[in-house]
């Protein structure tokens, strides 16, 4: 008898699969929005929003240019350990062409929180991202809510609660569990002074980057470790340490879009169609590039989108990437 195929595997994996006439075409779309742009954090014209949420406020970058080609705004939710360094080629994509409200989760450095009260579950973090759509009068209106890596987790999570509602969602990257070591926050942090783990920062970073070997992934790492604020993710860690997205996101019948492109030792692009496949009315769309161009890749998704209303569906420039997955 030979060996037993895994045949799940086989079709998960042949979602990944492209042609090279498809993928030159995204390499060309890619190439096509290099461009100088200004830093957005520093920009003149960028608008620097605090908007209230429980317990306190978090911060929002606000985009808005002179004359967008795009038909509806953007709402963006970075990961975990985004920072601003971290999404220059993202805004260098829609820089002048798309307005962006760029929602800092109050695990960022930047939130103003009641240190004694603030929640930091995923319940908390998707209600605050409710709680911006509302603040900034967008929950009748027509837009696009982007998450990526942990933000697209809390998109997902707030689906599942009914929590979040947007016209059109996209992830990129979900997470479906939190990346760091669980044995470490299990029987390590718990224990942990907040100004003991100040300290270790150092020891976390390297604990974080191990296996790490693409420079940009290492870099992403590096900025999250150093602004870190310890108090932030030793509660924000411990809250959602047990969180799992798999078995519980079937219930989600709304569309979604799943975006790939890149696989790194966070990022593996099995999970994704895993993701796709479990949510009834997903749908998954793979743009194969380098692990150096995947805020690029979420800069073109975003401007792709914003070009096109609700009722129009996905982008034609993107129907190609479209995959069916096997469910």
């Amino acid at each position: 008898m030979g060996i037993p195929i895994n045949e799940p595997l086989i079709k998960e994996q042949s979602v990944l699969d492209i042609n090279p006439e498809l993928e030159q075409k995204a390499q060309e779309m890619l190439t096509a929005t290099e461009r100088d742009v200004p830093d957005f954090w520093e920009s003149s014209t960028t608008e620097i929003l605090y908007v209230p949420v429980d317990d306190g406020e978090i911060r929002i970058y606000h985009f808005k240019p002179d004359n967008p080609i795009s038909k509806r705004p953007l709402i963006f939710v970075p990961g975990w350990g985004g920072t601003e360094m971290g999404y220059v080629d993202f805004y260098e994509v829609i820089h002048d062409k798309v307005e962006c409200y760029y929602v800092e989760t109050r695990e960022k450095r930047s939130s103003k929180l009641d240190r004694k009260k603030a929640k930091m579950d995923m319940n908390q973090k998707a209600k605050d991202i409710q709680d911006v759509i509302n603040y900034l009068k967008l929950d009748k209106e027509d837009f696009v809510l982007f998450g990526t890596c942990w933000g697209g987790a809390i998109l997902l999570h707030g689906l599942i609660d009914g929590t979040i509602d947007a016209p059109t969602i996209i992830t990129h990257d979900p997470m479906h569990t939190l990346w760091f070591p669980k044995w470490f926050l299990k029987y390590v942090t718990p224990f942990l002074p907040v100004f003991v783990i100040r300290m270790m920062k150092p020891i976390l970073r390297r604990i974080q980057m191990r296996g790490m070997n693409e420079e940009v992934q290492r870099k992403r790492a590096e900025n999250f470790i150093d602004n870190a604020e310890p108090w932030k993710w030793k509660r924000a860690a411990e809250s959602v340490r047990d969180f799992e997205l798999f078995g519980t996101i079937s219930g989600i019948t709304k569309e979604v879009f799943i975006i790939n492109g890149t696989q790194d030792k966070i990022h593996d692009q099995i999970t994704y169609t895993k993701i796709a496949a479990e949510m009834p009315s997903s749908r998954f769309i793979f743009i194969k590039t380098d692990e150096s161009r995947r805020e690029r890749l979420m800069g073109l998704v975003n401007l792709e989108f914003s070009k096109v209303t609700k009722d129009e569906g996905i982008p034609p420039s993107l129907e190609d990437f479209e995959k069916k997955i096997p469910r």
